[in-house]
């Protein structure tokens, strides 16, 4: 699969800028035409990127804590499975500003 030529660096490179760029696409692929086919290889390239990275939780005891990175993809995750289900049994009340919040979320 090859990243369009708007991506500025290689994926190798930097995993941040990656993840970033490929929030940024995400983006722009929900607010344009809605193709669940797209939608659905864009969000399994941000869970594979998400898989790679690696983040910091300056939380002491992680015995019921859970870091907030994890909750913001969480809440992507689930916000997507919403959104694509509520496209296929009826497009019209299809609202993807739950879903732009979440990733607003994990862009901070």
């Amino acid at each position: 699969m090859s990243l369009p030529s708007s991506f500025s660096s290689n994926p190798e490179q930097d995993p941040h800028k990656y993840f970033k760029n490929l929030i940024i696409d995400f983006k722009k692929e929900i607010k344009g035409a809605v193709d669940t086919e797209a939608l659905e290889e864009k969000m399994s390239m941000i869970i594979n990127a998400s898989k790679e990275m690696q983040y910091t939780d300056n939380h002491k005891k992680s015995i019921y804590h859970k870091p907030e990175t994890k909750k913001a993809l969480d809440k992507l995750f689930s916000e997507f499975d919403r959104y694509i289900l509520t496209i296929q049994k009826n497009p019209s009340k299809a609202n993807a500003q739950d879903l732009l919040d979440a990733i607003a979320i994990v862009e901070t």
